[in-house]
């Protein structure tokens, strides 16, 4: 084959979040690499709830679409970028399973998974379609060895290939690299999270923990994002007294969000969502931002402690608060990591990843057609005739 035919999976930019940042930068790269990419939705049609019907119908309808771009574009290779929940499992598997005999074969990229509760009690279903989906694949993509474990104890025939997200970082923040950082204990530091408000991003504990930072010294903190738990956060905010020191910015992007980074001297995020490596944190690194966050996942994998950030435990508020305080008044930490991480980012830049991801949608291609052309060549058993 010349170049690559990609039918390429991804979620609908309307419903905000990493994928629709990602995805250009994805068929971007693999077209460099000689690939030739079409991009369909494969989400969410919208970032508010969607009823059960519209759900159905949205699912359905995008699934016909698929299926009639593969019989016109007959792409080599489909690339699913989606999350291993109960919602992406369900649909996946419908599209994995109306793929007749892996052709063309199918490559899923995880940007989050719930492996977790793969063979634990009570999941046995999950665990069981979980399976069915991933073993009609011929490559899963994931975004930390946490994740890779896992997968692998419980689907050891499984192909499994560790990927980081492409990123393009800003121009570096020079004056933020350079000015000295203040040491003054009345000077009020700007702490900021990018995640969506639900309790697993951690973003409940973090409203704790300012409560008692600010016992001790002035503090304020700023939320970019939006998210169902928004009216228990806001009651939250008022019970703890702190309407005054918080900005709720809501769902924010481009130049406003690039503000955002910028106006913030510490980014935390207590999250223990199944997720990979968020694409808050690489943000956050690539603006010279300290990371304060919880040791899972990518973060894991791509964090060194007091180099890049420090690490939390999930659901302990005044550990957190501690840590942040702490980082808060240690002037040579914060100024080192700021630095290195906005060195540590530019690994992350799409020509430097995409190519693995090319090498893995060009390998399943030429697997499924070296099994097709075996099967071709396979001769045919006839039927022994009937003497009488």
């Amino acid at each position: 084959m010349s170049r690559l035919r990609v039918l390429m999976l991804t979620a609908y930019p309307d419903i905000g979040g990493p994928l629709p940042k990602l995805a250009p930068l994805v068929a971007a790269g693999l077209e460099r690499c000689g690939c030739d990419v079409v991009i369909r939705g494969w989400s969410a049609h919208r970032a508010d709830h969607e009823t059960l019907a519209a759900k159905v119908a949205g699912r359905a309808a995008d699934l016909v679409r698929v299926h009639r771009c593969l019989r016109q574009w007959r792409p080599h290779v489909v690339y699913v970028a989606s999350a291993h929940n109960w919602s992406g499992l369900v649909r996946d598997l419908a599209l994995a399973l109306t793929i007749r005999c892996g052709r063309p074969p199918l490559v899923l990229h995880m940007h989050g998974s719930k492996c977790d509760r793969l063979g634990q009690p009570g999941e046995r279903l999950f665990t069981t379609l979980s399976a069915l989906l991933v073993r009609r694949a011929s490559s899963v993509m994931l975004l930390s060895t946490e994740e890779l474990t896992s997968w692998r104890r419980n689907c050891p025939q499984v192909r499994f290939d560790v990927v980081v997200n492409p990123f393009i970082p800003p121009r570096p923040d020079y004056e933020r690299l350079t000015r000295p950082q203040s040491t003054d204990r009345s000077w009020t530091p700007t702490l900021l999270t990018v995640a969506r408000l639900i309790p697993e991003k951690g973003v409940f504990d973090l409203l704790d923990a300012l409560a008692i930072i600010r016992r001790d010294r002035p503090c304020r903190l700023l939320i970019a994002g939006t998210g169902p738990a928004r009216e228990d956060f806001v009651n939250r905010m008022a019970a703890l007294d702190l309407n005054d020191a918080v900005d709720l910015l809501g769902y924010v992007s481009g130049p406003e969000l690039e503000e955002t980074y910028r106006r913030a001297d510490l980014f935390v995020l207590p999250t223990y969502f199944a997720e990979g490596f968020p694409l808050a944190i690489m943000e956050a690194m690539s603006y010279g931002l300290p990371i304060v966050t919880t040791r899972i996942r990518g973060s894991a994998d791509h964090l060194v402690a007091g180099e890049h950030g420090l690490f939390v435990p999930p659901h302990d508020a005044p550990t957190l608060a501690k840590t942040v305080a702490g980082l808060l008044d240690d002037t040579a930490l914060r100024t080192s990591m700021a630095r290195a991480n906005v060195a540590r980012v530019a690994e992350y830049d799409p020509e430097r990843v995409i190519p693995r991801y090319a090498q893995i949608l060009h390998s399943a291609a030429r697997n499924a057609k070296s099994r097709q052309e075996g099967e071709a060549c396979r001769p045919h058993r006839e039927m022994p005739v009937d003497p009488g």
